[in-house]
């Protein structure tokens, strides 16, 4: 799940229902755009059909994790524009805009797979341009600002050169077992989810620790504002979201917690204290505020 602010929308891959889903936060209207892999039944495996979506150039771009694609949307004429089946199963997809590529991670394979826009405004065509090779690839997050895309291992965080392609470090992030990431391109932060119940902040130019904060346990995919330098960390195993601030230095702190749910797997937020929490065994999104 993602927030466009181009679009302002938030980009919800609605798994087994075969929709990628546009949901106004304003009026919560829901805008569902249909062509990817369906399933009658839900087994609580959240790893069915479209499971990733970004936006760049006004246009959506999504992975089919069944169908192993990845495909094109236009989001007001709300269709399919292009797909191109990828080199192995995918995992996150984001937008690079320093090159107008997509990258899109393929755990399975470790790798990263670049993928060029045709046309444009990148709607009218993809193909195959490149891979990166990484060992794990959990998460994927750019900085377009200053150039770098991050991932992690089980316990590292790599930084890539998204023009060369070439991996420009490789840092220990104090994680047993790393997941979601978060970026400030102004303060040049690198924002890390331990799964174990952990926030790690690292320096985007040294790789150096500034901080970590404890939060629930089960953290997967978190959401920053940093406008405030905050970051929203769900927990499943604590039903809740933690509420973190970070300091001027970028060392963490958590302020409290907010209720959610026992399944609370994502998070993303338009800013403004407003923040969003996926609830996929339920097929919701959970609208919640930050008090603190």
């Amino acid at each position: 799940m993602r927030f466009s602010a181009t679009l302002a929308q938030l980009l919800i891959p609605a798994g087994r229902t075969g929709n990628v889903d546009l949901v106004d936060p304003s009026t919560e209207e829901v805008a569902p755009i249909g062509g990817f892999s369906t399933d009658s039944t839900y087994s609580g495996d959240t790893t069915f059909g479209v499971t990733s979506a970004d936006e760049g150039n006004d246009i959506v771009y999504a992975t089919d994790r069944t169908a192993g694609t990845l495909s094109t949307i236009d989001p007001r004429l709300k269709k399919v524009t292009a797909t191109l089946t990828l080199a192995a199963t995918p995992g996150y997809v984001r937008y690079v805009a320093p090159t107008n590529e997509v990258w899109v991670s393929e755990p399975g394979a470790k790798q990263i797979e670049i993928v060029a826009l045709m046309g444009a405004d990148g709607g009218t065509g993809l193909s195959h341009a490149a891979t990166v090779s990484v060992a794990g690839a959990e998460s994927l997050e750019i900085d377009a600002a200053n150039g770098l895309a991050f991932t992690n291992t089980a316990s590292s965080t790599l930084a890539i050169d998204v023009t060369s392609r070439m991996v420009t470090g490789t840092w220990a992030n104090g994680c047993t077992t790393a997941k979601g990431i978060a970026i400030d391109p102004q303060q040049r932060w690198v924002i890390v989810a331990c799964n174990e119940g952990k926030l790690v902040v690292l320096s985007e130019q040294t790789g150096s620790m500034l901080g970590t904060a404890k939060t629930g346990a089960g953290v997967d995919r978190i959401a920053y504002d940093g406008s405030r330098a905050r970051a929203y960390v769900p927990s499943p195993a604590a039903a809740s979201m933690g509420v973190v601030v970070l300091n001027p230095k970028g060392v963490p702190t958590l302020a409290g917690s907010v209720q959610a749910t026992s399944d609370a797997h994502c998070a993303a937020t338009p800013g403004g204290g407003q923040v969003f929490v996926c609830s996929p065994a339920k097929g919701q999104v959970v609208f919640l505020y930050d008090p603190f």
